[in-house]
């Protein structure tokens, strides 16, 4: 994230941060002001000016009544910038990880991911939020300094030496700690994964009888993990009881100090009692203080992890402009994508006119899905340019691509919500879902499952039969209504009947739409529906053109035997 960013975010709310460094300052001033009406109580009692003690404590409950009144407007107003903070940060993360390339993404584990999304953003949120009182705080550790200066200059000397000396001791630790945390952070990350894998392993721990080898693993990552946080929790303790030990030892002198000036008569035992008050306060503060380098530690750790999500992302910008009369071309000019040295398409040129359907066939490895991935941007080209309606597919900003473009995956993955809720997200008029689902013959066995649309779906959709998840990843798509619809080998995981249903119902929606589809099934490229092929052979184009016409190629015609 760069600076600018996180400033942007910071000052969206800062209408918040005002508010509650308003408070921050009334409530400091009140728990400065409270002991000061308490130890002129003493002093009158002392005197024998017991009206005044009255005067005075009455005026003490009133600034105690009026800090309480101020603590939860403050945590009131905690709570709203802390929430609003937050939001801001993930939405800014959700963005991030959508104008991402899958690329980059792939570097994540899924459970460092998770981490950043869940805890890290928290990490910065509560940071920002607690900031504000955070440097009041500091604010009124340096008028405490300057007051016991007005008090005795000796103890403001010796005030002022602590307070110094504690916080290089915490400057000079900090290093370390920050280096304990990122080794406890990287465990947490092993351990988290670990713990996944378990889940999503269980049918191959059963299968092969490796639960000794698993849980040996598991819980070799969670002793790392206990081993490092344990440290990291001794070394801040010790180093927090070190630096409010020094303060107590400091507080102990200077209420010596202030018993000696009383038996001279130059301390009244009311100003021993701020002196006492004053220091209680200061090791507060240091408590505050202590608590700000510790999350300054967690927030550079999760700096670095959301700079690694940050790092490669475009920028999302959106130009408000309709896509309207979209013809649904496409061109590959000289697309270079993947390892340079090792590309997935290697030089690749071709067109695709509108509303046509279109075939992507090769042997396995040669490129196809690469089409797919650029098409959606899922990736970035190295070298040449993609072009839809003759405008560079990078032009078109993320809004628009999607209102164009959308694709059955080889491997559809769902929302973990109802039928009905998945759906609903293309097209929200549940007639028309219906309407699909009982086209493709797929409403009766909806109807039988216990809780017919409203049935929850798993990420993979494996409670409900195989034929019917890809019918509904491709009622998505038609939901959606996006001039160009691509299918990614869609038909090799579809029963032949089914196949061939859907297959009649896209030889309709040519008449209006652009489709492109990965496949090597020999029946769909013999058809005669089929306006253009797609030939694919060691990540570069072949050939392209009808399938009769490109029999009369040796090279296809020794392909098209091995599909």
């Amino acid at each position: 994230m760069t600076k600018s960013e996180n400033k942007k975010v910071l000052l969206k709310n800062k209408k918040y941060f005002i508010i509650k460094f308003i408070c921050s300052l009334f409530i400091r001033a009140f728990l400065l002001i409270i002991p000061i009406y308490y130890s002129y109580s003493i002093d009158a009692i002392t005197n024998g000016n017991y009206n005044k003690a009255y005067e005075m404590i009455i005026m003490f409950f009133v600034f105690t009544m009026l800090y309480r009144l101020s603590e939860v407007i403050n945590q009131i107003t905690y709570y709203k910038l802390y929430s609003n903070v937050y939001k801001t940060y993930l939405e800014l993360g959700i963005n991030k990880t959508c104008n991402n390339s899958v690329y980059s993404l792939s570097r994540f584990s899924l459970s460092e991911y998770s981490n950043i999304m869940s805890e890290d953003f928290e990490v910065l949120s509560d940071y920002y939020s607690t900031l504000v009182i955070r440097i009041v705080e500091i604010l009124e550790a340096i008028y405490i300094i300057i007051y016991f200066f007005t008090i005795n200059t000796f103890i403001g000397y010796i005030t002022l030496f602590i307070c110094i000396f504690v916080l290089f001791l915490l400057l000079f630790y900090n290093p370390k700690i920050a280096r304990t945390n990122q080794n406890r952070k990287n465990r947490h990350d092993k351990r988290i994964g670990n713990f996944q894998e378990l889940l999503l392993s269980v049918q191959e721990i059963k299968g092969f009888n490796i639960f000794n080898v698993v849980k040996e693993r598991t819980m070799t990552t969670a002793s790392e993990y206990v081993k490092w946080n344990n440290k990291l929790n001794i070394d801040k303790y010790n180093l927090k009881q070190v630096s409010l030990g020094l303060i107590d030892i400091f507080q102990f002198i200077s209420l010596l100090i202030g018993i000696k000036l009383i038996t001279s008569g130059n301390m009244t035992i009311g100003v021993l009692t701020i002196i006492y008050s004053y220091y209680t306060k200061l090791n507060t503060l240091f408590l505050s203080i202590i608590t700000l380098f510790e999350s300054n530690i967690n927030v550079k750790v999760a700096r670095q992890r959301i700079h690694k999500l940050f790092q490669y992302a475009t920028v999302n910008y959106e130009k408000n402009e309709e896509v309207n009369d979209i013809k649904g071309s496409i061109e590959f000019q000289n697309v270079l994508y993947g390892n340079k040295q090792d590309p997935i398409l290697n030089d690749v040129s071709f067109k695709v006119s509108p509303n046509t359907f279109n075939v992507i066939t090769g042997l396995t490895g040669s490129g196809k899905t690469g089409i797919f991935d650029l098409l959606l941007r899922y990736n970035r080209q190295h070298v040449g340019n993609i072009l839809v309606d003759n405008i560079k597919i990078s032009d078109y900003d993320s809004k628009q691509i999607g209102k164009i473009i959308s694709a059955v995956r080889k491997t559809p993955t769902f929302f973990n919500m109802s039928i009905r809720d998945n759906l609903s997200i293309f097209d929200s008029n549940f007639e028309n879902i219906v309407y699909f689902c009982k086209l493709f013959n797929i409403h009766d066995y909806i109807m039988a499952l216990d809780h017919g649309y409203d049935t929850i779906l798993l990420t993979d959709a494996t409670n409900i039969n195989s034929d019917v998840k890809y019918v509904l990843a491709i009622i998505r798509v038609l939901l959606k209504r996006t001039k160009i619809m691509l299918f990614d080998e869609t038909f090799d995981y579809l029963s032949k009947d089914l196949s061939l249903k859907v297959l009649d119902i896209l030889k309709d929606l040519k008449q209006e739409n652009t489709i492109l589809v990965i496949t090597k099934n020999k029946e769909i490229i013999e058809s005669n529906y089929v306006d253009n092929i797609i030939v694919l052979d060691d990540n570069k184009l072949l050939t392209e053109g009808k399938h009769e016409d490109l029999l009369k190629e040796n090279d296809y015609k020794k392909l098209f035997k091995k599909l």
